[in-house]
Parts: structure tokens; sequence; C-alpha cells
């Protein structure tokens, strides 16, 4: 993690001397200190549409998985422009524009799904337990084995 933010410190040190070179250095320091004003602009509206989709979706009745995880990465789309640097503000774009965080997010939702499993089991008056994720039964009459290294 420490040298992914090192890279991404070189890099935006990098970029920014080469938009000096292309632009002039005042109109550089103009841009790195007026873009993190137009960026909070833009997540605050992107935030308030997230928010109204949010409340639709709870009013409806429905769970709001969607809204909360683009409520996520507006939220990081903020921290992006945050930091002074042109790469960061294009990650923060990429996050607010609703075509691209459409992508980003089945991408996160995919990727947390594969890596975490939820389930709950219960047993019923029959002595089966039920697992509620893929609704499947199985006797559990028999005592749990041991792994062999435990089992004197």
């Amino acid at each position: 993690m420490l040298a992914l933010v090192v890279v991404l410190f070189i890099a935006e040190l990098w970029v920014i001397v080469e938009v000096a070179l292309r632009i002039g250095v005042l109109e550089t320091i103009v841009l790195l200190l007026v873009m993190p004003f137009i960026g909070v602009w833009l997540v605050k509206r992107a935030g308030l549409h997230v928010l109204g989709r949010l409340r639709t979706t709870v009013d409806s009745g429905r769970t709001p998985h969607k809204e909360l995880v683009d409520g996520f990465l507006v939220l990081m789309a903020g921290l992006l422009f945050i930091v002074p640097g042109f790469i960061t503000d294009a990650m923060g774009l990429v996050l607010l524009f609703p075509p691209t965080r459409v992508v980003v997010r089945s991408m996160l939702i995919r990727s947390v799904t594969r890596r975490t499993s939820f389930a709950f089991r219960m047993v019923d008056g029959m002595g089966r337990r039920v697992d509620i994720q893929d609704v499947r039964s199985r006797d559990v009459t028999e005592p749990p084995r041991l792994p062999p290294e435990l089992d004197h």
C-alpha cells in the first residue's frame, strides 16, 4: 500500500511538472487551487442525487444496495478531489460520472461478494440445519468431527 502511495505521489509530481511546462507555472498553480472547489461542488451535486435515490428506494421498501455503494464511491471521489494533483482529480471525475460509476460499482460489488460469504443458519424442530443463503437442509444429528491433529 505504501508503495502505491509513493508511486502515485511521483506520478502526480511528474504530471504537474509536465502541465506546468505546457501551460505555465502560474496557470498550473491556479488549476491546482481551483480544482478542489470545483470537485467539492460536483461531489455535492452527485451526493444529493444519490441521497434522493436512496430515499426513494427506502420509501419503496427495497434495500438500497446500489445507492449505498454509490454514496461510498461519491465520498471517495470527494477525497480524491481534496488531494492536490491531476491524476487524483481525473480519478475523482471517473467516480462522479454515472456510467463509469456503474462499472466501478459492479466491479466493487463483485469483488466483495467473491471475498466474503454471508449465511444465516438455524436449527429447526426436526434437528435439521437450514442455511438461509442457499436454503439447503442437512441433518445435524451426528456429532461434529474433530480435525485429526486434535483427535486423541
